[in-house]
């Protein structure tokens, strides 16, 4: 199983869901969890904090999107903060970095600060090469 650990922050305006690790496949039930329990609360704003997240896939991408939707339907809503380049980019890719408000800072998040918003992924340098898998012919 990969590794995931989460964080829950009670505040009176959100849910504050800090995860740590690796937020795929093998993690999603733990975060679908946790993101399930955020959904019962009265005041239906959840900030979920990527900053301690190595790696995220579209499993985890999907679950964010899917939490969000619910949320909104609800009248509330699910966004995220301090991701990674990494998961910028897997965001992207996902087609969910638009359709989830995404800031720079959990504070930015709960502020709801629109300058702090991270809409253009490829202006930030990536810190690691992405690998790329390539067959023999």
């Amino acid at each position: 199983m990969a590794a995931l650990t989460l964080a829950v922050e009670r505040l009176a305006a959100a849910t504050v869901l800090s995860c740590h690790g690796v937020l795929v496949a093998a993690s999603a039930m733990q975060l679908e969890t946790a993101l399930s329990q955020a959904l019962l609360r009265p005041e239906l704003r959840i900030v979920v904090d990527l900053a301690a997240v190595a790696a995220i896939d579209c499993t985890g991408v999907m679950m964010l999107r899917v939490t969000a939707g619910i949320a909104a339907e609800q009248g509330g809503a699910l966004v995220l903060a301090g991701p990674n380049v990494q998961v910028v980019h897997t965001l992207r890719e996902c087609g969910s970095l638009g359709a989830i408000a995404t800031y720079s800072t959990v504070q930015a998040a709960l502020d709801a600060d629109t300058t702090a918003l991270i809409t253009a992924p490829d202006t930030v340098p990536a810190t690691t090469a992405w690998p790329i898998n390539r067959r023999s012919a």
